[in-house]
């Protein structure tokens, strides 16, 4: 009779998982298909590193991280025993009276202590310490998950002292397994559905932050409209979103006070998928005051722990946007001087000019030269980023490199590209590789990084590959060569990684080895690395009216958090951060000074 009894339980509730499982597959299948499968030993290398070794998910919240790796390697250790027990249940075959099964129950006791430490300690912090991230209200979800594991793990240590052959026996293995099916039936539609995807997201998240397809123009293809244009693992993200919101208390929008929360983003795309509301437009479901808000720093993907990415569904609704007439004023002025001039302020061509020749820059010969020199928009207009500009002449000058600049550089189109204005990023992209093709540089150098990560990664799809680097690499890959002037005084200083080159590129340590080269301490704010707060200027918001921004400015709250470290000077290696943080600087009179990493290494360099 018990066997009868649980074949019907299994076929009920597992007809129930595969049924909700089945429709959100369904709705994977129907949507754009955007994925990818290059590289797939280096994807199942990264599945092994975070889904079973649970890398993110430990790195920066270390106790609840390795309270969830508890939990989730007894779900693994537990699995072979869940099933050992249905099968001999269901009368398919019984090997829990052999040698091996005893010795395994015996291996899987700590196991289960250490599920029951860490699923307690989730159910405390989730009910009563309850961080930001998690929201206001108590999910209800979580504390039956909670209670689900926690009686399976008290289900198991108690066949210790329970004779299963008794009545009491009985009872707690028929407890155990009705929790392993009543589990099995809210999976799906639960934030738990991770267990089943995660491995799925992560095997196909793209290897690069911030990957972005190119358009397809003649396919008349204008970015994310309305819900039904999301791609497969847009949709697949929905579903894997396990709602701990590392996304949401990293992203610097939200921290500011700001409309935009990256963990509703995605929540919000899980329920139009599942009440089919495919053909909402994603600007009406998002908010555009929210679209608008993103940095695109990465904060979010590089915190999720599952896999899931953001930005191709943000920028993706901003090219959807744009492709309609729909931005805000300040980005339609910047794409006018992107189409006009050529650069994001509109400057007029001659003003690169005066610099190029008042800097004694030759134009670059392949012959002659060993690497290019790429201005970018600030190196070119900008009067004050162009003394750290000549800074790095100097120190490479004095270093016998020879080096040469374009005679015509637009704008890589990073502003056009991250805002949603596809068709000025491909204008701009494919004057620019047609001229370096031209010029033939093996190398080149270039102080911003959003030039290093358009050039270097987004041009890749276009089928134009090049060496670039961040001036901060080339000049630590020359450190023996820099001997620190003596007359300078040690100091004390906390350095600002870019986004774009510490998140995006992984450049942390050279910047810093440059700063020590130079005796300087570096004080780290309390996040850096490839984990630093944003200068807020990205996604085209260094073009916004600070004035009409509401919550705190993004600068303002990085500034204070380098201020915190106690240092007196603040070393940036971008020219929008520097902006940025001389902006906050200014407008809040901080007694901070704010200097750029090359103008630091050149001010302090013994001179040859």
């Amino acid at each position: 009779m018990d066997t009868l009894v649980l074949w019907l339980l299994v076929l009920v509730f597992a007809g129930a998982f595969v049924a909700q499982v089945a429709a959100r597959v369904r709705l994977i299948a129907i949507a754009p298909n955007t994925f990818e499968i290059t590289h797939p030993a280096t994807r199942v290398a990264r599945v092994l590193v975070e889904v079973f070794g649970q890398r993110t998910t430990i790195r920066e919240r270390p106790i609840a991280g390795v309270a969830h790796a508890f939990v989730f390697w007894g779900f693994i250790a537990f699995a072979p025993y869940t099933a050992s027990e249905f099968l001999a249940g269901l009368g398919i075959v019984d090997v829990t009276d052999s040698g091996w099964f005893a010795a395994y129950r015996i291996l899987l006791t700590p196991c289960a202590m250490a599920v029951l430490l860490g699923i307690l300690f989730l159910l405390v912090r989730r009910t009563i310490i309850r961080p930001a991230g998690l929201g206001t209200n108590v999910s209800i979800e979580s504390v039956v998950i909670a209670l689900f594991i926690t009686t399976l793990m008290a289900t198991f240590l108690l066949t210790w002292w329970i004779d299963e052959s008794t009545t009491a026996g009985r009872i707690n293995w028929w407890v155990h397994v009705s929790v392993i099916l009543g589990f099995l039936a809210l999976i799906p539609g639960s934030k738990h559905l991770h267990l089943v995807f995660s491995p799925i997201t992560w095997f196909l998240k793209s290897p690069t932050l911030g990957n972005l397809p190119n358009l397809d123009f003649e396919k008349e293809e204008v970015g994310l409209e309305t819900v039904k244009d999301l791609g497969s693992k847009a949709v697949l993200d929905a579903f894997t979103c396990v709602e701990c919101g590392r996304c949401q208390v990293n992203c610097p929008a939200w921290g500011a006070g700001k409309t935009l929360n990256p963990k509703t983003i995605i929540l919000q795309t899980e329920e139009a998928l599942l009440a089919g509301t495919r053909d909402r437009a994603l600007v009406d479901l998002y908010s555009a005051q929210a679209l608008w808000q993103c940095t695109t720093c990465g904060a979010c993907e590089n915190q999720c722990p599952v896999g899931v990415e953001h930005l191709p569904i943000l920028i993706g609704a901003r090219r959807g946007a744009v492709s309609n007439g729909h931005a805000p004023d300040y980005l339609g002025a910047m794409y006018n001087n992107l189409e006009r001039r050529s650069n994001i302020w509109g400057l007029s061509y001659g003003e690169r000019e005066k610099f190029v020749e008042t800097a004694g820059l030759e134009t670059f010969d392949p012959a002659k030269h060993d690497v290019l020199i790429w201005l970018g928009c600030a190196g070119a207009f900008d009067a004050d980023y162009q003394k750290s500009m000549r800074s790095l002449f100097e120190i490479l000058r004095a270093r016998e490199v020879r080096f040469g600049v374009l005679s015509k550089e637009r704008c890589t189109g990073d502003a056009a590209r991250r805002t949603g204005n596809e068709y000025v990023y491909q204008e701009l992209a494919t004057a620019n590789i047609e001229t370096l093709t031209a010029a033939g540089p093996k190398t080149i150098v270039t102080s911003c990084p959003h030039c290093v990560k358009t050039i270097g990664d987004d041009y890749r799809t276009f089928g134009y590959r090049v060496e670039i680097v961040h001036s901060s690499v080339y000049i630590a890959g020359m450190l023996n060569e820099l001997q620190p002037d003596e007359t300078a005084p040690a100091s004390t200083v906390t350095y600002h990684d870019p986004c774009y080159l510490g998140r995006y590129g992984g450049t942390v340590d050279e910047p810093r080895a440059l700063l020590a080269r130079m005796n300087a301490q570096v004080n780290d704010p309390v996040r850096s690395r490839d984990n630093p707060s944003c200068c807020g200027a990205g996604g085209g918001l260094l073009f916004a009216d600070k004035e009409e921004e509401p919550g705190t400015r993004i600068s303002d709250m990085r500034l204070t958090e380098l201020q915190k470290t106690g240092a007196s000077t603040v070393v940036t290696a971008c020219p929008f951060c520097s902006i940025m943080l001389k902006g906050a600087q200014a407008s809040r009179q901080a007694d901070v000074h704010v200097v750029d990493l090359m103008t630091f290494v050149n001010g302090r360099v013994r001179k040859l």
